[in-house]
């Protein structure tokens, strides 16, 4: 089962480098994940994380017997029952996720954990009834409908350039890419699968920024500069009082949180629990990023539309997109996750990405305000970090560097980091690393990528430091595991690349950290012609 953004993201730092839609018809009532089945995929996780895959099992279990037959339910159902080496009950388990939709043969084919189950008869059939089902889905809810299309050579795109992409794309385990350039796809690659929903992880992000967009253009909320407290009048007191939309936007709020979001998953209201934590720095002081501020979003979502969010952006966003096939998380409480949790295909990204690159407007319809997206992503929204717009990232084409200060490691060390990783990672300490870069280097010297959850919690509240040349040259919504969608606006592309958090490449390697800059290489003039 992935993990949804259970530790801060460090790709955050890596950002640099014609039919009309038709209303969908009513989904199934299977379509909707309930809270209950979220709630009872969590636990699992949790009881998983701790060694007990068997009280994982029995959580989903209960949960499918209860009657919350999902899809996700089954699929985390069968890899709890191969951790618990029942490898006949996990068979069984995927046929029952393939009965409810199961469209991933990719991830059949690729995923770590049900490498046990490959060598069974009767796999391969499985692995076809989910490439069929893949199929049968694009086909059903019009999966990228509306894009017209041109070749890689008609959209100007360096072949040569294209080549090594493609390849990096699949060596770093990417799940999908697709590239829209001049407004016309160019290219849709899946590596062996099909296009399905991924787990977009903090990419979600994104989209939570752009309901604040269209509630403000709406008229609905004044501007990003309302407090918090128009909406929640019990945050009207002391710091909470200071803190408005956009400190919440580009993670300058002061709210108290973790590093990770373990804590988060462990209680029943995302939003609740972060009306009740504290302010403990002045607003605006200081960027510390925050999955609990964006969790509160989606209850100011509710609070100024009426809607619950993923409802409103169904509806003014993706509707219009003609965007018909995607899932949001929500809490035991039916809020949608603000921090991660949407299931997007790929193309179906690239539209949302193509729509901003346009100004705002889709097939002649104005869908967000031109000065909002100026607003999420032409220049830094606060002093601290350059690369964060309103929840959607900066990317800078002249250059961008990232430090690991000796604060943030000696931070590490007094809170109980190894003393042999912080004696290699004093190797770089205080030194510029260009960003594309700056992870595997980073890993490199921490010795074990499993060690990087435990420093990013134990060098807190020190986070790496980045410098930038130039202005920004497009903005991204960026989520773990190497999440991207890519909005160049100078060069008129739009990228997408999404992976499924599956194990089939080391987590490092899945970050495809150089995605940024192969990708403008595809319109850059080689170096020998500059």
């Amino acid at each position: 089962m992935s993990r949804r953004a259970l530790f801060l993201p460090l790709c955050v730092l890596l950002a640099c480098a014609h039919s009309q839609p038709v209303s969908p018809p009513a989904p199934p009532a299977s379509a909707e994940l309930t809270p209950e089945a979220t709630a009872a995929m969590t636990r699992a996780w949790l009881a998983r994380s701790e060694g007990d895959a068997a009280k994982g099992y029995a959580e989903l279990q209960q949960a499918w017997e209860a009657g919350h037959q999902f899809e996700e339910v089954a699929r985390a159902a069968a890899s709890m029952a191969i951790a618990s080496g029942d490898t006949a009950m996990a068979m069984t388990w995927l046929e029952r996720a393939l009965d409810k939709g199961l469209s991933n043969p990719g991830g059949l084919l690729h995923a770590e954990g049900l490498a046990p189950l490959r060598t069974l008869p009767g796999y391969d059939a499985l692995v076809e009834r989910a490439r069929k089902n893949a199929l049968e889905a694009r086909r059903a809810w019009g999966v990228g409908a509306g894009l017209e299309r041109s070749s890689p050579k008609e959209a100007g795109l360096s072949e040569p350039a294209l080549e090594e992409l493609l390849k990096a794309a699949e060596k770093s385990g990417s799940a999908g890419l697709v590239l829209l350039r001049h407004g016309k796809l160019v290219g849709e690659w899946y590596f062996g699968g099909e296009t399905h929903r991924i787990e977009s992880m903090s990419a979600t992000k994104g989209m939570v920024s752009l309901a604040i967009g269209l509630l403000i253009d709406e008229g609905k909320i004044p501007s990003v500069d309302t407090p918090v407290s128009a909406f929640f009048p019990e945050w009207k007191g002391g710091l909470k009082g200071k803190v408005t939309l956009k400190h919440l936007l580009n993670h300058t709020s002061g709210l108290a949180a973790k590093r990770t979001a373990y804590d988060i998953y462990e209680s029943k209201d995302f939003v609740r629990y972060a009306l009740d934590s504290e302010v403990v720095d002045e607003p605006g002081s200081k960027h510390a990023y925050n999955n609990k501020a964006t969790n509160l979003i989606a209850g100011i979502v509710e609070r100024a539309s009426g809607e619950k969010m993923d409802v409103y952006l169904s509806r003014k966003l993706f509707t219009p997109l003609g965007i018909r096939d995607f899932r949001w998380d929500k809490d035991p409480s039916g809020n949608p996750v603000g921090m991660s949790g949407l299931q997007l295909h790929p193309v179906d990204f690239a539209k949302v990405g193509q729509m901003l690159l346009q100004g705002g407007t889709w097939k002649g319809q104005r869908i967000l305000s031109a000065s909002y997206i100026q607003a999420l992503g032409g220049a830094p929204t606060q002093p601290h970090t350059p690369t964060a717009g309103l929840l959607w990232w900066l990317i800078y084409e002249e250059g961008m560097s990232v430090t690991l200060g000796s604060d943030a490691l000696e931070q590490a060390r007094r809170n109980g980091f190894p003393e042999a990783a912080v004696a290699r990672l004093r190797e770089i300490a205080d030194r510029p690393i260009p960003q594309g870069a700056f992870f595997t280097t980073f890993v490199e010297k921490l010795g074990d990528a499993s060690l990087l959850e435990d420093f990013l919690e134990k060098s807190a509240p020190y986070s790496f430091k980045q410098q930038v040349e130039g202005p920004p040259s497009g903005f991204a919504a960026i989520g773990q595991g190497g999440q991207r969608v890519l909005v160049l606006p100078k060069y008129d592309l739009v990228a997408v690349r999404m992976s499924d958090y599956d194990g089939r490449v080391p987590e490092d390697v899945l970050e495809f950290s150089e995605f940024t800059g192969k990708v403008l290489d595809l319109v850059r003039p080689t170096p020998a012609a500059r």
